[in-house]
């Protein structure tokens, strides 16, 4: 399996704000195309940026998910850099539970409380697979530390056409008054004939109506027909007149091992009959590691890209894993980078912390 950011364990994912969906999902766009399978995630991470805007409708809830059979309980830890004490000091630790299988079933975070000196609960996700390992249904829960209990939050359900690839994928929230998951958007995910996805249509649950509308479309395109895809167009519903309208557009370019070196994403003006820019992201690697993400913003006055962010990642030698993560801010003053946080991750448990 090709290691990025994402491959693992979380290890990222407890550095942002998961209560806050759309911070999560601008991480996990910049870093999607990474992956072999690179067309897999698009539709849902552009399209659940505006989840804010969705509305719901009632279901009937699901089997709650067996995490009791584990064999193992792999564990990792995140420090933070401090620069007033100039030293690393524990962040969270990520717990991987992992059944007879081998198969993650499920993954809890939690923080690090030094004035009380003990590990809290923060988040767990919850994950169900098929026959095939593929997982069917993952519940995400947030700790409610006043409850001192789990609260529902978000459940994805993902279905599988014949060939073992996503047809179908379902997001739906946890609606507290009630106690019942409402649905939220859908993905409808078609293949080409070379079995590489065509076409991701996001349909969003209107409550009132009891129907599934069109929300947007993602359309991929590739060279010959093979390869990851050099071009992503997004549509977005028109209700008026019940038709698709031009939206944005990605264009990707990939180095010789099909990795992503840059991204750029623009939106249609309808008013200039023209694409704007509005950024982009230059990728480096090592073989098929990430070794630096630079996000740059479009400025329209200058008509040149600046700087905005810059991440870069270091890897342990003998595991290959993801070990310190530095992320920097530019400052358009001096014109040059500042280290904005650091991190550091491992399996090495911290001193003097009981588990």
């Amino acid at each position: 399996m090709v290691k990025d950011i994402f491959k693992s364990k979380t290890r990222v994912s407890v550095l942002i704000s998961k209560c806050n969906l759309m911070n999560k999902l601008s991480v996990y766009i910049v870093n999607y195309f990474n992956r072999p399978s690179s067309m897999k995630t698009i539709g849902i991470a552009l399209t659940l940026l505006f989840l804010q805007q969705l509305t719901s409708a009632q279901i009937e809830m699901p089997e709650m998910i067996d995490t009791q059979d584990v064999k193992v309980v792999d564990t990792t830890y995140t420090y933070e850099w401090s620069e007033e004490v100039a030293n690393w000091e524990i962040y969270s630790r990520s717990l991987h539970f992992i059944d007879h299988s081998e198969l993650v079933t499920s993954v809890l975070t939690q923080r690090w409380y030094s004035e009380d000196n003990r590990w809290e609960n923060f988040e767990q996700n919850l994950k169900n697979h098929d026959e095939k390992g593929n997982v069917v249904q993952s519940i995400l829960q947030q700790w409610n530390r006043d409850a001192q209990d789990w609260l529902n939050v978000q459940m994805k359900t993902t279905t599988y056409d014949p060939r073992g690839n996503e047809a179908e994928i379902l997001y739906q929230e946890w609606h507290r008054p009630t106690a019942e998951w409402f649905n939220t958007v859908v993905y409808l995910i078609s293949y080409n004939h070379d079995f590489e996805k065509s076409e991701v249509i996001v349909r969003t649950y209107a409550g009132m109506e009891n129907t599934w509308d069109n929300y947007m479309r993602f359309s991929f395109s590739y060279r010959d027909g093979y390869g990851p895809p050099y071009e992503v167009n997004v549509e977005t519903w028109r209700k008026p007149d019940n038709r698709w309208q031009t939206f944005g557009r990605y264009n990707l370019s990939y180095n010789h091992r099909g990795k992503v070196t840059q991204e750029t994403r623009a939106t249609w003006s309808e008013s200039q009959r023209d694409w704007v820019p509005g950024v982009r992201y230059l990728m480096s690697y090592q073989r098929n590691d990430k070794t630096e993400n630079i996000e740059q913003r479009w400025d329209y006055t200058t008509r040149r890209w600046i700087n905005a962010l810059r991440k870069t990642f270091t890897y342990d030698e003998e595991t290959g894993e993801l070990s310190e993560e530095t992320v920097y801010g530019w400052n358009r003053d001096d014109s040059e980078w500042s280290i904005r946080n650091r991190f550091l991750y491992t399996d090495i448990k911290p001193e003097g912390i009981e588990t």
